[in-house]
């Protein structure tokens, strides 16, 4: 849910640390673009994180996700982002060619975040975490294609189920 809810890469799920996010807000700076990244936390976000570091507790300052061996979860050569998208690709029947990789749900988060009534660019800009000059804000700014409507929908229906818009 974070990498549609929040627009969170694998890298930013790999390098977010306990106490950047708490119940009201996030906080974290991009190390691809160096860009003040914050927003509201969703309420769905917020229980899955306090879910998780009941199970899973860390101090403050640690690495929110690690791999069994207490390494980041993106880390050199190993992806386990990308593993953990792969294996749920597979289990819901898709492949590579018929659902992307992980960046599929920042896509679609970001999708359902700039169709939102009164989203303004600025607001997207930030969301995705780039710059002033970002394309690719710009490209979310649009009414969804007739063909995505009905994902949207069901995104946006899941979001608000769940607490997370």
């Amino acid at each position: 849910w974070m990498g549609i809810g929040l627009g969170f890469g694998q890298s930013d799920i790999s390098n977010v640390r306990v106490g950047q996010i708490d119940e009201k807000g996030y906080d974290l700076r991009r190390r691809k673009t160096g860009i003040e990244r914050f927003g509201e936390t969703p309420p769905g976000i917020w229980n899955a994180i306090v879910n998780y570091l009941a199970e899973t507790p860390r101090p403050d300052g640690e690495l929110l996700f690690v791999t069994k061996n207490g390494k980041p979860v993106v880390h050199t050569r190993s992806d386990g982002v990308l593993q953990w998208w792969q294996r749920l690709r597979e289990s819901i029947g898709e492949t590579k060619d018929t659902l992307g990789g992980f960046y599929t749900l920042r896509h679609l988060g970001a999708t359902e975040y700039g169709s939102r009534s009164g989203c303004s660019i600025v607001a997207m800009k930030q969301w995705l975490g780039h710059s002033a000059s970002s394309a690719m804000a710009d490209r979310y700014m649009k009414p969804v294609a007739p063909e995505h409507r009905k994902l949207i929908e069901w995104v946006r229906g899941e979001l608000l189920r769940k607490g997370v818009e």
